[in-house]
């Protein structure tokens, strides 16, 4: 055995990340459920984690399309359309990219399902560290952004203090959930 999963710390950290990440997910699944909604999902800096918690809770597939995650620049551009041109310009962690991104995958789910009633996606693209960031765009930096079918795309700058990657990776997507049901509300 490499880890031990029923060690007691093991499970109380398990716990306590638990009791942080789940509540906003059943949350955003009742309220796509209401509105007959479907969300996608973009993610750089998270990595997949909103995805995760969102299918971690049953019944999601009624209202979670999918998601990309495009960590690699190449993949932002060839999964959900970002122009290089926009990467290189801005960086890859910008209020421009983060747009391209939740946009992009709104294209994709629409191209791919048709139309229901309201169709979101969001985006994620910061710097989780502890390598990485710079003065312009600190460690703790994520743009996140939302993207409604008819709806001008929000997007949201976030800058946090938290001095671990995985606390900023679940912060980042603690926030982007939050944003989507800000959005749908």
């Amino acid at each position: 055995v490499l880890f031990d999963y029923s060690h007691p710390p093991v499970i109380q950290r398990i716990q306590a990340l638990r009791a942080i990440e789940l509540p906003l997910a059943p949350l955003l699944i009742e309220k796509l459920r209401a509105q007959q909604g479907t969300l996608c999902t973009v993610e750089s800096c998270t990595g997949g984690l909103i995805a995760h918690w969102i299918t971690s809770v049953s019944g999601s597939s009624s209202v979670y399309w999918g998601g990309f995650t495009t960590y690699d620049n190449s993949a932002k551009t060839s999964s959900v359309g970002v122009p290089s041109e926009l990467i290189l310009q801005n960086g890859a962690v910008s209020e421009a990219v983060a747009q391209a991104m939740a946009e992009g995958g709104l294209r994709k789910m629409q191209e791919a399902s048709g139309t229901k009633s309201v169709q979101i996606c969001v985006s994620t693209t910061g710097i989780a560290g502890p390598t990485g960031g710079t003065p312009e765009k600190p460690v703790g930096l994520c743009y996140i952004a939302v993207a409604q079918q008819g709806l001008t795309t929000q997007v949201i700058r976030v800058e946090l203090s938290i001095q671990t990657r995985a606390a900023l990776q679940h912060a980042f997507a603690h926030r982007a959930i939050a944003e989507v049901l800000r959005r749908i509300s």
